[in-house]
């Protein structure tokens, strides 16, 4: 993240440019410049329209301070500038090639009129937020977390749970980016990256595999199990139940999505870490074996029906 003192330099070169205008909307437009780097005079001009006014003198004035809220400045086209309160609709909500900058309040105080070190944070804010954390956490948290250089000192039960949530949160992440393109992924456990060199068939494997990764591993069943159960039971008929009046191609749509998801899954529960994640529970006479077995037929018996009813509503189609 930029430091403040470059953007108020900036400031300070252009001072001159504008006199009798407010010094700091001079020091945002210095970070709108050396983050965005939009066309010349594309600040001044978002600046002075009237929402732009509104918004500034919301973000600037003492009534923020009972309920700050963010300003986000997007670059959505090649060099023009647009200003939102919040950031819930973000810098994608345009263009996929859109940039996003936003400022944040730190202190009840307005920022004063030479500096904003110490009362606004800012920073740049990604099109897809979602797709950059889950980066973010692939390349440089789980690694660091994983260097044992990094956790000496720390005690193991430290570094087992800080693993397991950095984890958890990682899987979220990849689960809800999979949801967004209509596809279930089931997320491997902790300990799951040995399960292609266990040996099912060796009298000491319940030795060779840690108990936690075992848990893990049962608690994987459960949630995969819940998963599925919520692509079976999506039906068909939500958009009748929503007040629409959909047409026979979104009802192919429907089903042709749901048969893709379930041919996703299958392919998952197919992989060598899923098949040995299922050959150590049953050399361990598991509980959750038979449900890893249900749920598997269930994946299939869904497919078959999805072909079934595939034929069949595109004859019904073609007869229409």
């Amino acid at each position: 993240m930029p430091s403040a003192e470059e953007p108020a330099a900036l400031a300070a070169e252009n001072a001159d440019e504008e006199p009798g205008a407010d010094p700091r909307l001079r020091l945002l437009g210095a970070c709108v410049a050396q983050i965005l780097r939009p066309a010349a005079g594309a600040w001044e001009r978002c600046a002075r329209t009237a929402e732009g006014e509104q918004l500034l003198q919301a973000f600037f004035g003492r009534d923020a301070a009972e309920g700050p809220r963010p300003l986000l400045v997007v670059r959505s086209g090649p060099g023009g500038l647009t200003m939102q309160p919040g950031l819930d609709a973000g810098p994608g909500a345009g263009s996929p090639r859109a940039k996003g900058l936003f400022f944040l309040r730190t202190r009840p105080e307005p920022p004063g009129p030479d500096s904003l070190r110490g009362a606004v944070l800012f920073g740049d804010l990604p099109a897809a937020p979602l797709e950059h954390l889950a980066a973010l956490f692939s390349e440089v948290v789980i690694p660091v977390l994983a260097n044992e250089k990094n956790r000496l000192d720390w005690p193991h039960m430290v570094c087992q749970d800080v693993r397991r949530h950095a984890h958890s949160l990682q899987c979220d992440l990849l689960v809800i980016l999979e949801q967004v393109k209509g596809k279930t992924l089931l997320p491997l456990p902790v300990g799951s990256e040995k399960m292609e060199f266990v040996d099912s068939k060796s009298e000491t494997v319940s030795d060779a595999i840690d108990k936690s990764v075992i848990y893990a591993i049962e608690s994987a069943v459960v949630k995969w199990s819940h998963q599925v159960q919520m692509v079976l039971k999506r039906e068909s008929s939500q958009p009748l139940l929503q007040g629409e009046n959909p047409t026979p191609k979104v009802e192919l749509d429907f089903w042709k999505s749901r048969s893709e998801d379930l041919e996703y899954i299958y392919n998952q529960l197919r992989m060598i870490k899923a098949r040995g994640m299922a050959g150590l529970l049953d050399k361990l006479q598991s509980s959750y074996f038979p449900a890893f077995k249900a749920m598997f037929r269930n994946v299939v018996a869904g497919e078959d029906q999805q072909v079934f009813l595939q034929i069949h509503l595109t004859q019904i189609s073609l007869e229409c």
